[in-house]
């Protein structure tokens, strides 16, 4: 935000003259009134617009006619509902309000003077379709290329008899039918349809692709049969088709059924998707095909892609998608080009059943999680936001990016379809097109810039935006902050890192609490303005918001300054208990300060284990969400729950439930950790998302040994076991989250029958991984020192890229001891091949003797069985031995196979009890 002198003033008066209809007008002249009344002329009508229970209404279109004035004067309502016009003659006005959902109102004005208007609109009693006001109409969804292709109408018709069209990994046998083809647009033919009888076949590259499709559907390739199919792609896929075409024949009505049932089904949209394939194409980033096709009529070099919607028998909406270099899932963060889903939202085979790299990078071994999808690199995002007291948002955004690609001019932004985009301008002023649909409809936004784009080249746009869903009330003073990645026009999602200048204003009562670090803040009427800058790249911006107490607790062993915030009034989930004695007890001060003794204690301990954070502050913020964490840069977000002792848990529930009180044991130290796990160090895909979810975890089990005292043992094994149940119990289907796929497979695992498969393997699996590799580095006298090292390597390699699989595999194996060197090859292929691309889980049988031995010494005779694991399966199990201090490492045993093995070592004394796997840091059965 500009400074508030009349320098900035000026400036900004300058701009809105350039676009009466804007909101920067409104703004302007806000702060004009702040400075003083020498801005203004006698002859001013300015007011407030509110809603009947005094709530401002921000954007409300204001049109002024009457007195002298040759032609109206139309203004908007800033995001505190006020508006002013001066330089008015004295005469009468009429001043008419519209905004949308409400009814238009109209007020005579006799102006002498100064006017001031209270102006309150009434709800609409029907509620009409959300338009963009002003001149900025014409630029909205009204670009011609993408008005033809939105309503391209069917070609002609030719017959399509005994032709095979094969597409990387998938082929097409139309064995009888026609094909429609879509009217060219500019000459280029975007789509097709046919109708008739065909079969689709996809066989899969990798043996780790085949297993998860036999695991999805029964067999390792897949087989459909199809009476439709509905194709759209780019310039280079029409050519594959033509060698097919039979003679042209009158265009079947069926063709048109076929198009208009297709256009319903990608283009509607649910708010609560029904089922994962829903979530992820019909979802907020859903996209617009019309809006990616006009992409590559802009650019001729835009990477290609080939969509087929098929009818099959068996799966009535099976789609297949390959794309270039964005990915044929680019909701997923992955550039994996092709993929085959199966869109049934209420149906029992829901889900992903292929997403993998194009056949010939896997030929040409080039194939990477690591590769470049973007299209476009962000650099810095620069965002003012309104709060109003009704919690509408009100907002610019200016961001700047630099193209990667020569030539591109469609940009598409993750932001919230409830937030209403009402401008966006270039660097000069000059208005741009862009394209939002209905927020019930493809409504994601792209902006299209005006001429081909220079790769390497920094440009930049201003986004004005405005709607709800962002915040919904909780309670007396409390928020849900929702969209905590889409409040803004969000260009790369965590794929990116980037520098966030924010600036919130907010009713005062209220406070904001940021990414980044706190520049200034100040008042301007009844609304808290401040502003908040990263000093480092991030990968997402966020706030907390609502009626906070603020507690500081330094520390000075690492130098992080620690903040927390909490809540001093319950949320209404919680009004019904608020009489009751166990919640007036609650002390949200002291319980924020535990909170951020266990911020301070986690911290200085994955500093010594990981090296240190790059944010030096961090915020400890109270959310009314129960059950729910998360954590920005620098910004944690804790639940309700986590304020609540033991007892009043206790109280709440009726009973002592273990599983909710390991949650929070486990929340705050897990969030905490995530600063260094999915912040310092970001995922590639979502192949990869377990090195930051898992880590966490393993991060929290590290602090309930490492920073809760000597009574450690009892919480330490109590939360892998958690975490071993998680993974192998079976649910109502009989399936266990590890049954339903290897960790590798991330967000893909889950599926009708396996609805909690990523939360309960991502999670729990992925920190047992990481503890299995310190339990094989662990040695005697240098203790952790072998792990440490590894992970500081990790997080040192990491800090400017992403981190996947492979990447940490290469670190582990450059910090790999040699007892891990169970093939002798110098590689962990074994160890990732079972744990990470694998399923199996071995179970153990552990008997030993102990007798005496030479000198005072005894004998120690084991016997280790490993069971229920294929031929190939090896492992390192570490042998505990209890001499009156507690269970100590005495042994790594490797051991290969459904087998037995038999040793003796020799102790200096007779323990008290000898165990495998004592502290069930290892996982089995």
């Amino acid at each position: 935000m500009l400074p508030c002198t009349p320098r900035g003033i000026r400036h900004r008066f300058a701009e809105a003259l350039r676009n009466p209809v804007s909101p920067w007008v409104a703004m302007a002249l806000f702060f004009l009134c702040l400075v003083g009344p020498t801005w203004l002329r006698a002859e001013t009508i300015s007011g407030t617009i509110q809603d009947s229970s005094g709530a401002v209404i921000p954007g409300a279109r204001i049109e002024i006619t009457g007195g002298d004035l040759a032609q109206p004067i139309v203004l908007a309502s800033d995001g505190l509902g006020k508006f002013a016009s001066s330089e008015l003659k004295a005469g009468t006005y009429s001043v008419r309000v519209t905004r949308d959902g409400f009814e238009p109102l109209l007020k005579t004005v006799d102006l002498r003077g100064t006017v001031q208007l209270q102006l309150t609109l009434a709800v609409a009693q029907q509620l009409v379709t959300v338009n963009v006001p002003g001149k900025s109409l014409a630029f909205a969804n009204s670009d011609p290329l993408y008005r033809e292709l939105r309503n391209v109408a069917l070609g002609q018709t030719y017959h399509l008899d005994n032709f095979t069209l094969t597409y990387d990994v998938g082929t097409f046998q139309f064995r009888k039918g026609t094909l429609t083809v879509l009217n060219p647009v500019n000459r280029v033919v975007t789509g097709a349809i046919f109708i008739g009888e065909g079969h689709f076949n996809l066989k899969p590259v990798l043996r780790l692709d085949a297993h998860e499709l036999e695991r999805r559907t029964g067999a390792a390739e897949a087989n459909e049969d199809f009476t439709q199919a509905v194709f759209r792609f780019t310039r280079e896929a029409w050519v594959k088709f033509v060698p097919g075409l039979g003679e042209q024949m009158g265009t079947p009505a069926e063709a048109g059924a076929v198009l208009s049932h297709w256009r319903g089904r990608v283009r509607e949209r649910r708010e609560r998707p029904l089922g994962f394939s829903e979530y992820l194409l019909q979802g907020e980033a859903m996209d617009n095909v019309d809006a990616d096709l006009m992409a590559a009529f802009y650019n001729p070099l835009h990477p290609p892609f080939f969509n087929a919607y098929l009818r099959g028998t068996r799966h009535k909406d099976l789609r297949f998608f390959v794309r270039n270099r964005v990915g044929a899932l680019p909701q997923l963060d992955s550039p994996e080009e092709v993929a085959l889903v199966n869109y049934d939202p209420e149906g029992m085979d829901d889900g992903v059943f292929y997403l993998a790299h194009l056949k010939s990078e896997y030929l040409n071994r080039t194939a990477s999680s690591g590769e470049d999808r973007r299209l476009f690199a962000t650099h810095r995002y620069k965002i003012e936001t309104v709060i109003s007291k009704n919690d509408h948002l009100f907002s610019i955004a200016t961001i700047t990016f630099e193209p990667l690609l020569t030539g591109e001019r469609v940009l598409k932004f993750g932001l919230l379809p409830n937030l209403r985009v009402t401008r966006v301008i270039d660097e000069q002023g000059q208005a741009l097109y862009w394209i939002q649909e209905s927020r019930k409809e493809d409504g994601s936004f792209y902006a299209i810039l005006p001429s081909a784009s220079e790769a390497g080249k920094e440009h930049s746009i201003t986004v004005e935006y405005t709607g709800d869903k962002v915040l919904e009330e909780a309670g007396e003073g409390s928020f849900y902050v929702s969209a905590r990645t889409s409040w803004y026009p969000n260009l790369n999602g965590f794929g990116e890192r980037a520098l966030y200048d924010l600036t919130y204003k907010v009713p005062h009562r209220y406070k904001v609490v940021s990414v980044g670090q706190l520049q200034a803040e100040s008042k301007e009427q009844d609304f808290a303005v401040t502003h908040w800058v990263t000093p480092i790249p991030v990968a997402v911006a966020g706030f907390n918001y609502g009626d906070y107490k603020k507690i500081e607790m330094p520390d000075e062993k690492t130098g992080y300054k620690i903040s927390g915030y909490y809540l001093s009034e319950l949320p209404n989930s919680l009004q019904g208990y608020k009489e009751r004695a166990f919640l007036q007890s609650m002390a949200p001060g002291s319980m924020t300060k535990y909170a951020l003794e266990q911020t301070r204690a986690q911290l200085q301990l994955c500093s010594y284990y990981f090296g240190r954070s790059p944010y030096d502050d961090i915020y400890i913020t109270e959310q009314p969400n129960f059950a729910f964490g998360q954590s920005w840069p620098n910004l944690v977000y804790l639940p309700i729950s986590a304020y609540m002792d033991s007892t009043q848990r206790w109280m709440l529930f009726g009973r002592i439930n273990d599983k909710f009180t390991g949650f929070v044991q486990e929340v705050t130290p897990h969030e905490v950790a995530h600063q260094w796990w999915g912040h310092a160090v970001s995922w590639g895909s979502y192949h990869d998302q377990w090195l930051s979810e898992g880590f966490a975890e393993f991060s929290a089990g590290l602090f309930l040994q490492q920073a809760v005292g000597k009574d450690w043992r009892k919480d330490y094994i109590e939360f892998w076991e958690r975490l071993r149940l998680r993974i192998l119990e079976k649910n109502n289907f009989g399936v266990a989250p590890n049954d339903a796929g290897p960790i590798w497979m991330g967000l893909r695992l889950i599926s009708p029958r396996s609805e909690s498969a990523y939360q309960n393997v991502t999670y729990p699996k992925g920190a047992y991984i990481l503890q299995m590799l310190r339990s094989m580095m662990y040695d005697s006298e240098s203790q952790d020192k072998d792990f440490i090292a590894m992970m500081h390597d990790f997080v040192e390699s990491h800090r400017e890229k992403a981190a996947t699989t492979e990447s940490f595999k290469t670190i582990a194996e450059k910090h790999m001891t040699k007892l891990m060197d169970l093939r002798k090859n110098g590689r962990l292929d074994w160890f990732f091949d079972e744990w990470v691309y694998g399923t199996q889980v071995p179970r153990y049988h552990f008997e030993y003797q102990v007798t005496p031995g030479e000198a005072g010494k005894v004998k120690l005779h084991m016997t280790i069985s490993q069971s229920e694991v294929d031929e190939h399966f090896a492992m390192l199990v570490p042998v505990f031995a209890d001499f009156g201090n507690g269970m100590t490492p005495i042994a790594q045993v490797g051991i290969g196979g459904d087998t037995s093995r038999s040793f003796d070592i020799v102790l200096p004394s007779r323990p008290k009890k000898v165990a495998l796997n004592a502290y069930k840091e290892i996982l089995e059965r």
